[in-house]
């Protein structure tokens, strides 16, 4: 194997490593922002509401019915009419019988994901959806694709969210901790977390800098946030706090340490 082979596996074994770092972080910590907290948010919230994450640009999922076809036709023969010159007759022909198409996850509205602690719900410019803890009977996220198919008791069809490749280890963690706050469950996060952690080898990764972030994919602290997630928090580029909030555009002064919320504004930064 080459030194580049190398490099490269070391780099994403690393990058991984401080992944899990920062959600075990923020497993212990964050329980979610206040909505003043995500401008540009659509959802109208409950009272006792945090939200974990706001995306734009995710698409609605729901099951779609595929064509249909016919199976067993048969045309029959054609059989000459006795008398005639050229009538003739179809006999043995039969339509079969209509096969319905399969249902398959299509994306049908783009709009905003919402996650909170007491629901997940989609604002789009057709459709809205929302999927609320109380009644959930499980989610899937799906191994071929970036998308979640939530599954609740008060809808027949299981529907879901697709999101962007590049995000969905911290789209798909913030949905697992959003659903552990309500359900209780969060020890149990945390204890796979820190499982996974315990079977990957030693990096040069300082874990004391790979601090939680509601936004979670081992973004360096210098980077400018991803446009996917226009409202959220994330390691604080100054360094001073272990979270600071970005708006979509710049850097605010909201910030927060061990889910305690304080206002420090931050001069001179940019992302």
């Amino acid at each position: 194997m080459s030194k580049r082979n190398d490099r490269k596996e070391y780099e994403l074994a690393e990058h991984h490593h401080a992944m899990l770092v920062e959600q075990l972080d923020a497993a212990k910590t964050f329980m979610g922002g206040d909505i003043s907290e995500v401008p540009g948010c659509p959802l109208q919230v409950r009272a006792g509401e945090r939200v974990f994450l706001s995306v734009e640009g995710a698409f609605l999922v729901e099951p779609r019915r595929g064509a249909g076809h016919w199976e067993g036709r048969s045309q029959g023969i054609s059989v000459h009419v006795p008398g005639t010159k050229s009538m003739r007759y179809r006999v043995g022909a039969n339509r079969g019988h209509f096969m319905q198409g399969e249902e398959v996850p299509t994306p049908i509205d783009n709009g905003t994901f919402v996650i909170t602690n007491q629901r997940a719900v989609f604002i789009g410019g057709k459709q809205t959806r929302e999927w609320a803890w109380s009644k959930l009977l499980g989610f899937t996220h799906s191994t071929d694709a970036p998308w979640t198919a939530i599954a609740v008791s008060n809808r027949q069809k299981t529907s879901g969210v697709l999101y962007d490749k590049e995000h969905e280890d911290r789209i798909r963690f913030l949905l697992d901790l959003a659903v552990a706050r309500f359900t209780g469950t969060t020890d149990t996060l945390i204890a796979q977390i820190e499982a996974e952690l315990a079977t990957l080898p030693e990096t040069d990764t300082d874990t004391h800098t790979g601090t939680g972030t509601v936004a979670i994919g081992a973004m360096p602290s210098d980077a400018a946030p991803p446009t996917v997630a226009s409202a959220a928090w994330f390691s604080d580029p100054g360094g001073r706090h272990q979270l600071r909030y970005w708006d979509g555009s710049k850097w605010t002064e909201h910030v927060s340490d061990r889910g305690v919320q304080a206002v420090d504004p931050i001069a001179g930064t940019s992302p």
